[in-house]
């Protein structure tokens, strides 16, 4: 019994992970995949990423925008891997 209860926990997890990747809460789609796992599964591989909240994560992270093109890249990039200019360069 303690067994599948764990088994129960750590399923969620699953798409807990991929809609954190695509930007989406971390707890409820845990939640949701604790409680339907399969249909959470489905709906988390069907899901667009919310652009917004993933550009948010990669600027914290240290990332930044190119100035030209307005595309995330490294922060100690010499070229932006998107237009190929400077990103220094005004």
């Amino acid at each position: 019994m303690l067994g599948l209860i764990i088994l129960w926990i750590l399923l969620g997890f699953i798409p807990a992970f991929i809609a954190r990747s695509k930007g989406r809460s971390f707890f409820a789609w845990w939640l949701y995949g604790a409680l339907l796992f399969i249909v959470a599964l489905i709906h988390v591989l069907l899901i667009k990423p919310d652009m917004a909240e993933v550009e948010r994560r990669q600027l914290e992270e240290g990332m930044k925008k190119c100035r030209h093109c307005a595309e995330i890249i490294k922060a100690d990039a010499n070229v932006c891997r998107y237009c190929g200019r400077d990103p220094a360069a005004a």
